[in-house]
């Protein structure tokens, strides 16, 4: 009796899914990410949507190249997308930082001084503008004027101006027109540059002379004030005590 050897079969195989997940993820971050990217203040959101189609979009094409995926255009599309909403978010934040940057110098520019009823004094306090090389004087005889500021470099490297700052240098000249003496330590000098307050540098420049000032005398020295790099307004206020009526503030661009 002879038996019939059925045929063997091959064992089923089912077929694996294409994982296009990936690619799909990436087109929809980088659209998002796009449309973001343009947008102010919120467009750092679409710089990081943009990142990561970029990173979901390498993945994609590499699962496209090795056959795991079978939708290789939307994977290019998304990670061309990822790359675009990056390159128009950086461009947009740096634009937005470069023009706040603009305003803040253009709103230093624009300072003017302070009204009398911020600085807390009297309704009979003034106010009193000047040019640099023009002079004051006040009601108890004394005048005061500030020289053209010029820039100034010491000569010892451990005293230079710190990395993005300058030095300027005022010759500030103290005359006694009164009727009695007058100590110079009295008088106040502070400088605003850009809006922003300048350090007085006395190691720079010369310290405030400390004498007394006969009627008719006169004294010379040069402060010297640490202010930014880009130009801007230069604005010194100047009082010769504590208690004058008058403030001189001595302006102009540097």
């Amino acid at each position: 009796m002879t038996y019939q050897q059925q045929p063997t079969s091959e064992p089923y195989v089912t077929p694996q899914r294409p994982k296009n997940g990936m690619g799909v993820t990436a087109l929809v971050l980088g659209i998002l990410g796009l449309l973001l990217a343009w947008i102010p203040f919120i467009g750092f959101v679409g710089f990081v949507l943009g990142v990561l189609a970029i990173v979901f979009g390498g993945i994609a094409v590499y699962r496209s190249h090795k056959k795991i995926a079978t939708n290789p255009v939307v994977s290019y599309f998304g990670l061309g997308l990822g790359a675009l909403a990056f390159v128009v978010s950086t461009v947009v934040f740096g634009a937005l930082v470069v023009s706040s940057a603009q305003y803040a110098q253009n709103a230093g520019d624009r300072l003017d001084v302070p009204s009398v009823e911020n600085q807390g004094g009297s309704s009979e306090e003034k106010v009193v503008r000047l040019g640099f090389g023009e002079q004051h004087t006040w009601s108890g005889g004394e005048t005061i004027s500030v020289a053209k500021p010029e820039e100034h470099t010491p000569s010892e490297q451990f005293m230079r101006a710190p990395e993005g700052k300058r030095y300027v240098a005022v010759d500030v000249t103290i005359r006694n027109e009164g009727k009695t003496e007058y100590n110079v330590v009295q008088t106040t000098i502070t400088a605003q540059h850009g809006g922003q307050a300048a350090k007085q540098s006395p190691m720079a420049g010369d310290p405030m002379p400390n004498v007394q000032l006969p009627p008719g005398g006169e004294t010379t020295y040069t402060a010297v004030f640490e202010i930014g790099e880009q130009p801007g307004k230069l604005q010194l206020s100047v009082q010769p005590n504590a208690f004058a009526a008058d403030t001189a503030y001595f302006s102009g661009k540097f």
